[in-house]
C-alpha cells in the first residue's frame, strides 16, 4: 500500500505483462518448431533441446519487458514471472494433452524458471537505464 492507502497494482500489471509476453513468444517458437519437425523430421532429442531453448528465450524476453534496464524489483519480479510462466505452460499443456506432469520434473522446472527469471531481473535492474527508459519512469 502506498501512502494514500491505495494498493499499487503497477507491479502486478508488469508481472502479468511479462508472463503474457513469454507465453506469446513460446507459442510463436512452438509454431516454428512444429514447422521444422514437419519439414526436417527432427528427432526427439533435438525437439526437447529446442523446446528448452524456446522456454529460456521466452522467459528472458518476458522478464526483460517487465523489468527493463535499470528497472525496480528485478529479483522478485523476475522470479515471479519465471514461476508463473512455467505454471501457465504446464497448465495449458495438461489441458491440451490431458496428462499431468511428473511432480519431481515440475518442481525442477519451477525452480529453474524462478532462478532464471530472478537472475535476469537482477542483471537488468542493475544495468544503467537508457535515456528513453528514464523518461518513462
Amino acid at each position: 500500500m502506498g501512502m494514500s492507502g491505495k494498493i499499487d497494482i503497477k507491479p502486478v500489471k508488469k508481472i502479468l505483462m511479462g508472463v503474457m509476453a513469454a507465453a506469446v513468444i513460446t507459442i510463436v517458437g512452438m509454431v516454428i518448431l512444429t514447422g521444422a519437425v514437419i519439414l526436417k523430421g527432427l528427432d526427439d532429442g533435438a525437439i526437447r533441446a529446442t523446446n528448452q531453448v524456446i522456454k529460456v528465450v521466452s522467459l528472458l524476453a518476458g522478464v526483460g519487458l517487465s523489468v527493463g534496464r535499470g528497472g525496480e524489483r528485478g529479483l522478485i519480479t523476475g522470479a515471479v514471472i519465471g514461476i508463473l510462466y512455467i505454471l501457465v505452460g504446464y497448465g495449458l499443456y495438461s489441458i491440451i494433452d490431458g496428462t499431468h506432469a511428473n511432480a519431481k520434473i515440475m518442481a525442477i522446472e519451477e525452480a529453474a524458471g524462478g532462478l532464471i527469471g530472478a537472475s535476469a531481473g537482477v542483471v537488468l535492474a542493475n544495468m544503467k537505464a537508457g535515456k528513453r527508459a528514464r523518461a518513462y519512469r
